[in-house]
């Protein structure tokens, strides 16, 4: 295709944080490694693991000479993520954490975008599926086309979803200061993808490929399941960018509602009501009142999205997974074979 910004034969750095992740890592590197577009290195970033997160990693490189193994102290997947970036060859990097999936073609399409982006395109997302501890798919992020100076859309929640979605240019990860390892430190571990992200928005364009390429693995006892936590890291986020834009308070308000609501409907599915009750009356500032009647409205609607779900779905055969549909399928390709 004809390209406008020459970036389709640079090397892309894959960095995958693994921390006790034995039982779902080979699935994912392999992912990585029947990439479409072959001008790779995986670097498997250990942060501390007592499994045999190590002895599968020397096997993949055993199999793939593009793959590289680092061990590391443990300290919180932004911490591994900064080795990695640190020790990255390529100009443009990758995050995959270490349970998630790529459908294969998901790194050439993030590049033809670069490609066409021109020089100030400093960051490509795409499209999640959600997917379970089998792989198969439970759902879909809601398709969204925004593109160009986005901060403001930013602040209303994390447009890129999965901190294994963004391909980004590696010099720029550099100039916003990486991954925020204090956010750990301070109680606040999990919104340092969003962090990231939305520094890249303040000084950047950032473009998206309207396909289904990441597969998000959410399970109960993820990092997004302690509910407090993911609440507190996110205000620790709002304070540092309100202090410096002031003008996006509003924003930032209304995309906290729009976490707590996100938050309670998972809490909900999962029948932790009374979680689910502590993030809307929390969020209505202690107005249980308000709190119990937003409630019941997420309620009403897991039932109907369940409903839903039930007529749509024929479980007596597997459907093929489609990168570039709104359908869900049954299950996630991670490992089909380059041809």
């Amino acid at each position: 295709m004809h390209s406008s910004y020459p970036v389709t034969d640079k090397v892309v750095s894959v960095i995958v944080p693994a921390f006790n992740a034995a039982s779902t890592i080979r699935e994912t590197v392999k992912s990585a490694l029947n990439q479409t577009y072959r001008n790779i290195e995986v670097l498997i970033v250990d942060d501390g693991s007592s499994d045999d997160t190590k002895a599968i990693a020397a096997e993949l490189i055993q199999s793939d000479a593009r793959v590289r193994y680092i061990h590391k102290q443990n300290g919180g997947v932004a911490s591994a993520r900064n080795r990695g970036i640190a020790e990255a060859k390529g100009d443009f990097v990758a995050t995959l954490d270490a349970d998630d999936l790529w459908y294969p073609t998901k790194l050439a399409r993030q590049m033809e975008r670069f490609a066409l982006g021109g020089p100030n395109t400093a960051l490509v997302y795409a499209w999640c599926c959600w997917i379970d501890s089998a792989g198969n798919v439970t759902g879909s992020a809601p398709p969204t086309r925004l593109e160009g100076n986005i901060v403001a859309e930013m602040c209303l929640g994390n447009v890129v979803i999965s901190g294994s979605n963004a391909l980004i240019r590696r010099n720029v990860i550099i100039a916003v200061g990486g991954f925020d390892e204090s956010l750990r430190s301070r109680g606040g571990q999990g919104c340092e993808d969003w962090k990231l992200y939305m520094q890249v928005a303040e000084r950047y364009e950032i473009a998206m490929v309207p396909e289904y390429l990441i597969g998000y693995r959410v399970q109960p006892g993820s990092m997004s399941d302690d509910f407090e936590q993911m609440m507190r890291s996110r205000r620790l986020v709002e304070t540092e960018f309100t202090s410096s834009h002031p003008e996006l308070a509003v924003h930032f308000a209304h995309g906290e509602a729009i976490l707590a609501r996100s938050l309670a409907v998972r809490a909900i599915d999962r029948g932790q009501i009374f979680d689910a009750i502590g993030l809307l009356t929390n969020h209505s500032r202690g107005r249980f009142i308000a709190g119990f009647a937003s409630l019941m409205w997420l309620m009403a609607g897991s039932i109907r999205r369940a409903i839903r779900w039930l007529g749509r779905h024929d479980h007596s055969a597997t459907a093929k997974f489609l990168p570039n549909s709104s359908d869900s399928a049954d299950k996630f390709p991670y490992a089909r074979p380059y041809n």
